[in-house]
């Protein structure tokens, strides 16, 4: 098969690492797949681009792209690039990639076939009754198969977009093979210069407004007055990084709180820690969920979204309501004081992963689906 994906822009975050991810085992197996990304990426380690992938021109600020909701420029570049590769299919991954793959079907007669791959709940994101509208009339009549990453937010993106072909929920999945190489506990911790003793608590992920680490920071708070000896590391950068820092000062636990960064490789994070805290307002399959539960680190968050999808609350991990900061706070100390049902969790969580998300059987259902869609007739 010849499958083209439509990407935002090659930065490492979870729904761009999937695509690349996807693509890479989907040319493993003799597909032929480009990627073609809307947008240039500046930051720390842009994903690099596989023989034929192609970074569009795009400008993501542009004027129009706010007033009319695309760019005709961009538009005809992914036309262009659509045309030059003639795929079988097209995938568009999410946020504005669904806009521009539609309108370029929309706009010619097609041989290929659009696939959409749903991201989050569209609920959280497309409140406007006029933007639903737009999506309704315009943009989802194009598509001729629609994928969830999880089964909450196919259900709300069906709900929302009043989608009508064939759907499927396929789970996000990873690549387990790098996790493999991961240190022990005990490496990770002496590498880091971490006593064995000294509870962490990790935070990973953009930090901007849906992912909450402002609700980080406070329940991280809680935790350090039960367990004074607590340290919480945050993984990733963002707009809302500052006011994280601030919080920490105005909590008087700044100096139990490191602020690392983007990082392009956690498993060593991922390995010295005892559990992992999800503050999200809303979520999808989360790959640092999916990261931390293979390498046995139970996750404790809010039950927003799908994370109830991945995971088990009191299995391989806990769930608390969205604002239950102490209820959070509660079960990651609860972790933290029985190194017993931590280490039970962690084993559940690994088995977990790697019966439904590594992503060479999440490849093989997409493989599936595409087969479906394609044999359809218009």
């Amino acid at each position: 098969m010849k499958v083209l994906h439509l990407v935002q822009k090659p930065q490492r975050r979870g729904a761009e690492i999937f695509a690349f991810q996807l693509s890479a085992t989907l040319r493993d197996r003799g597909h032929d797949v480009r990627t073609g990304y809307l947008y240039s990426y500046a930051g720390d380690e842009p994903l690099p681009l596989l023989e034929g992938d192609r970074v569009l021109q795009g400008d993501e600020q542009h004027r129009l792209e706010t007033l009319i909701g695309y760019h005709p420029g961009l538009l005809r570049q992914v036309k262009a690039f659509i045309d030059e590769f003639d795929p079988d299919l097209v995938q568009v991954n999410g946020a504005r990639t669904v806009k521009y793959g539609a309108l370029a079907k929309r706009s010619t007669k097609p041989s290929w076939k659009l696939i959409y791959r749903n991201i989050d709940n569209p609920a959280f994101w497309v409140r406007d009754p006029i933007r639903r509208w737009f999506y309704r009339s315009r943009i989802f009549p194009h598509v001729d198969g629609s994928v969830g990453v999880s089964r909450l937010t196919l259900d709300e993106a069906i709900r929302v977009y009043k989608i009508r072909g064939p759907s499927v929920f396929i789970p996000n999945g990873i690549d387990v093979s790098p996790l493999d190489e991961a240190p022990t506990r005990d490496e990770a911790r002496g590498a880091f210069g971490l006593a064995e003793s000294t509870p962490l608590i990790l935070f990973m992920g953009s930090l901007g407004a849906q992912k909450r680490p402002d609700r980080f920071i406070r329940v991280l708070k809680r935790v350090i007055d039960d367990v004074p000896e607590t340290v919480g590391w945050i993984l990733g950068s963002g707009p809302a990084q500052q006011d994280a820092e601030l919080l920490a000062n105005s909590l008087n636990i700044e100096g139990s709180v490191r602020f690392w960064g983007y990082q392009s490789d956690v498993a060593s994070h991922i390995a010295a820690a005892d559990v992992h805290l999800v503050t999200s307002d809303t979520d999808g399959i989360p790959a640092v969920v999916l990261e931390a539960g293979y390498l046995r680190v139970p996750t404790v968050a809010t039950r927003v979204g799908a994370l109830h999808e991945c995971i088990t609350d009191g299995n391989t991990g806990l769930l608390f309501a969205q604002d239950d900061e102490a209820g959070l706070a509660a079960g990651v100390v609860r972790l933290i004081r029985d190194p017993e049902l931590r280490k039970s969790f962690g084993a559940a969580a690994r088995a977990a992963v790697a019966a439904e998300f590594a992503i060479e059987a999440v490849t093989s259902r997409y493989e599936a689906f595409y087969q479906e869609i394609r044999s359809r007739k218009a």
